[in-house]
C-alpha cells in the first residue's frame, strides 16, 4: 500500500496533472454548453445517448491524460530510478501492476471531474438529478477506451517513451472518424446514429438500446487491452538499452 500511495502520488500531485485537471473542467463546460444542450439526434440533452455523446466528446482529453501518466514511467528519470529498484527483491512484475492500477486511478479522477460538471449542469439547468441512467453509457464509454489505450501506452514506451507523444494527436483523430458501430472505441458515431434508427418509446425518444455487435467490439478493445498490459508487464523494455547507451554505460 505504501508503494501504491507513492505511485499515486507522483501521478496526482504535479503540475501536468493540474493543469490537465483545469482543461478537462473548462472543455467539459464548454461541449456540455455548446454541443450536448442541444441534445444528440433529436434526444433529450440528459438522455443515455446524449449523456454517451458527451462522454466520447471528453475521451480525447481524458486518454491523453491517461498517456501522460504512462509517459511519466518511460522519462528518463524514470530509467535511472529503475537501475535501483531492478536490484531490489521486489517483483517487477508486482511493481508494473501497482503503476498500472495507479495510472488507472488517475484516470477515474480525472474522469469523475468531467463527469462531475456533466451531472451538475442537469441538476442546475434542467433540475435532472436521476444519474443511475448514466451508469451504463458511461461504463461502455470509458473503460474498453481506458484499457485498450493503457496497454497500447504500454506497449509503445517500451519501445522508445517519444512514441507516446506521438500517439496523442491521433487519439484526437480517432475521436472524430467515421467508424461502423461495432469498431466504434470512442462511440461518436454510436450515439449518434443509433437513436435514429430506433422506434420512439412512450418517454417520446428511443430507448437506449446496445446491439450485440457493439458489445462484441468493446469486449474486443477490453480483451486487447488487458493482454497489451499483461503482455508490457512481463515483456523486459526495448528502450533501456537506449538509455545506457546515452549515459555511455
Amino acid at each position: 500500500m505504501k508503494l501504491f500511495k507513492y505511485e499515486l502520488h507522483r501521478i496526482l500531485c504535479n503540475k501536468f496533472f493540474a493543469g490537465l485537471l483545469v482543461i478537462t473542467f473548462l472543455y467539459s463546460y464548454q461541449v456540455m454548453a455548446g454541443e450536448i444542450v442541444l441534445g444528440t439526434a433529436n434526444t433529450a440533452p440528459f438522455s443515455e445517448w446524449s449523456f454517451g455523446m458527451y462522454l466520447s466528446r471528453m475521451l480525447p482529453i481524458l486518454l491523453i491524460t491517461l498517456l501522460f501518466f504512462v509517459s511519466f514511467f518511460y522519462s528518463r528519470q524514470e530509467q535511472e530510478v529503475r537501475r535501483i529498484t531492478d536490484t531490489t527483491p521486489m517483483d517487477q512484475k508486482q511493481l508494473g501492476l501497482l503503476r498500472c492500477s495507479a495510472m488507472m486511478v488517475g484516470f477515474v479522477c480525472i474522469s469523475v471531474v468531467s463527469v462531475g460538471v456533466g451531472l451538475w449542469f442537469y441538476a442546475v439547468n434542467f433540475q435532472y438529478t436521476d444519474f443511475s441512467h448514466f451508469l451504463l453509457p458511461g461504463l461502455l464509454t470509458l473503460i474498453p477506451a481506458m484499457l485498450f489505450f493503457l496497454g497500447i501506452g504500454i506497449m509503445i514506451g517500451k519501445i522508445h517513451p517519444a512514441l507516446i507523444y506521438a500517439l496523442m494527436p491521433l487519439v484526437f483523430l480517432l475521436g472524430y472518424l467515421p467508424i461502423p458501430n461495432a469498431f466504434d472505441l470512442f462511440g461518436s458515431s454510436f450515439f449518434q446514429k443509433m437513436p435514429l434508427s430506433l422506434p420512439i418509446g412512450t418517454g417520446g425518444e428511443p430507448a437506449f438500446t446496445v446491439p450485440f455487435s457493439v458489445w462484441i467490439g468493446k469486449a474486443i478493445y477490453t480483451a486487447l487491452g488487458l493482454f497489451l498490459i499483461i503482455l508490457g508487464l512481463t515483456r523486459k523494455s526495448g528502450n533501456r538499452s537506449i538509455y545506457k547507451a546515452k549515459a555511455g554505460i
